[in-house]
């Protein structure tokens, strides 16, 4: 994205979180929302696959610190990034408002299924298909903790949020907005999602 300061054309930093469960999609989204706004991607699963492609968990921290390590070199240069997320941790507290001081925008898309028994059902899919497994107790612990995280802290440290379920065929914009402010798109889905919250 550009915009024009002073007749000098500025290239607009953007952070993109693309956050969800485990199984919820990010990926699939990821690759569909890069061929509309391309920009580098960093994800930790793709890290620790090539790190270890036959036990990508044996690689997870040694991921991580690739991850933290190569977002840094983005930040510091100033370039645009996407980065998946469960957003089941507390990393991005301190790491959104870093990136805002550097004049970034930051954009979250949250991607959800109904329930962790749907992920565990898509990842078992995945796997089929040669994708990693995530252990169904690891799916559950994230699933709640992931949107909690989402709904009552991460949506209010971004500029702008999309809320998003992945249906069977498509990709169905439920709601977005700004920190507590939003529109709903779809009453049914987004009842849906909140009723853990109620």
């Amino acid at each position: 994205m550009e915009t024009e300061i002073g007749g000098n054309i500025e290239k607009k930093k953007e952070l993109v979180i693309i956050g969800g469960p485990n199984g919820s999609g990010k990926t699939t989204f990821t690759r569909s929302y890069l061929s509309m706004h391309p920009m580098p991607c960093l994800n930790a699963d793709d890290i620790a696959k090539d790190l270890n492609p036959d036990d990508m968990s044996k690689a997870s921290v040694s991921a991580g610190k690739v991850f933290f390590k190569n977002l840094r070199e983005y930040q510091k240069r100033g370039e645009s990034i996407l980065i998946e997320s469960t957003l089941s941790g507390a990393y991005l507290n301190k790491m959104i408002p870093d990136f805002h001081k550097q004049g970034y925008e930051v954009i979250m898309v949250y991607v959800f299924l109904y329930s962790p028994t749907v992920c565990i059902e898509r990842i078992k899919e995945r796997v089929l298909k040669g994708g990693h497994h995530v252990p169904d107790k690891d799916v559950i612990r994230r699933y709640y903790r992931s949107k909690e995280n989402f709904w009552n802290n991460y949506k209010n440290l971004a500029d702008k949020w999309f809320l998003v379920y992945n249906s069977e065929n498509k990709f169905i914009e439920i709601a977005l907005g700004i920190k507590n402010q939003f529109s709903i798109k779809n009453k049914e889905y987004f009842y849906k999602f909140v009723e853990q919250f109620k």
